[in-house]
C-alpha cells in the first residue's frame, strides 16, 4: 500500500485509482460500441502517465537521498569515524613496528648470548 506523504501525492493516488477503474469499467460500457480504439489510446495514455510518474518521483527520491547522504549528517559523521579508524591503523601499525624492532633487538642478544655460550663449551672440551 502506498503511504502518501503530502496533499500532492494523495491525489496522485486518487488519479492513479481513477484511471484504473475507468480501464476496468469502460470496456462494458461501450460494449454496444463497436470500435475499441479509444479505449486502447486511453489505456496507453494512462499507463504512460502512470510511467512518467512513478519514474518521475523515482528521480526525485534519488536526488534527495544522494544530497541528503553527502551534505547531511550522517555523511560528516562516517567520514570523522573513517579518519578516526585510519588513525588508530596507523597508529597499531606503528606499535607494531616498534614491537618489532624490539624483538629483533632482543633475538641479536640472545644470539650473541648464545655464540659466547657455545664458545665456552668449545673451551672446556
Amino acid at each position: 500500500m502506498i503511504k502518501p506523504r503530502n496533499a500532492t501525492e494523495l491525489a496522485i493516488v486518487c488519479a492513479t485509482g481513477l484511471i484504473a477503474l475507468a480501464l476496468v469499467t469502460i470496456p462494458f460500457q461501450s460494449l454496444h460500441f463497436n470500435s475499441t480504439k479509444p479505449i486502447l489510446w486511453l489505456a496507453i495514455a494512462g499507463v504512460l502517465s502512470l510511467g512518467v510518474g512513478v519514474g518521475g518521483r523515482y528521480l526525485i527520491v534519488r536526488n534527495q537521498t544522494k544530497a541528503e547522504l553527502t551534505s547531511g549528517q550522517q555523511y560528516r559523521q562516517l567520514a570523522d569515524e573513517y579518519r578516526r579508524l585510519a588513525d588508530l591503523a596507523v597508529t597499531a601499525q606503528e606499535h607494531t613496528d616498534l614491537k618489532l624492532g624490539d624483538v629483533g633487538v632482543q633475538l641479536d642478544y640472545l644470539r650473541e648470548k648464545i655464540e659466547s655460550l657455545q664458545k665456552i663449551l668449545e673451551d672446556v672440551e
